[in-house]
């Protein structure tokens, strides 16, 4: 069981990596020292439809990363995958109500068992630091669901400073997916929670 405080310190060590946002990447083991997996975005670069090159290339250039260069090997991690391991432990377990039903956690397994059962997630009406805030891709009108940690929040018990890995943090310098940014992502979406994960103490 890790402390809030050992989850909030994971979580700032994640930060300043040059890390690239890449849908169910990262997370894979608690003890690595971070979340990241190593992409070789090199190789993959043809196999993505023209339309998806066609947005990301700017953003490579902008970052210093050429993608044509078949070596290029970049630490790659998308939002569960790096709750997950701030909360000390991996994204693929085995089937629970806390995942699909190949063992993965990800944004609408959190939320849902947040929002039901609360067998890992649980949820909370106030943030605290430590908890997760989280809106889920089904019915939320959004191509996916997101997830982030909570680092600071207000008297009140709303988010003021949020830890996530997402494209949209990678899109302005310092291109770094994981940043702490404001809860402005999560407030704007009205299916965002507040939800606490059982595992830390």
């Amino acid at each position: 069981m890790y402390r809030t405080e050992d989850v909030l310190t994971r979580a700032h060590s994640a930060c300043g990596q040059g890390t690239v946002y890449w849908l169910g990447e990262g997370g894979r083991s608690a003890d690595a020292a971070l979340p990241t997996s190593a992409l070789p975005v090199g190789q993959l670069w043809p196999t993505l439809p023209l339309a998806q090159q066609h947005a990301l290339e700017p953003l490579a250039l902008a970052a210093g990363l050429d993608v044509h260069d078949p070596a290029l090997v970049v630490p790659a991690c998308d939002c569960s995958g790096f709750v997950c391991w701030a909360l000390g432990f991996g994204r693929k377990s085995n089937p629970a109500p806390y995942t699909d039903d190949a063992g993965w956690i990800y944004t609408d397994s959190i939320w849902a068992d947040a929002m039901g059962a609360g067998v890992r997630f649980e949820r909370r009406a106030r943030a605290t630091p430590g908890a997760l805030v989280v809106y889920p891709k089904a019915g939320s009108g959004e191509n996916y669901g997101h997830v982030g940690l909570v680092m600071e929040a207000d008297a009140d018990g709303r988010a003021r400073l949020v830890a996530h890995c997402s494209a949209v943090n990678f899109k302005v310098a310092p291109f770094d997916a994981i940043k702490i940014t404001s809860p402005e992502l999560f407030e704007q979406q009205p299916r965002s929670i507040y939800a606490w994960c059982r595992s830390v103490g």
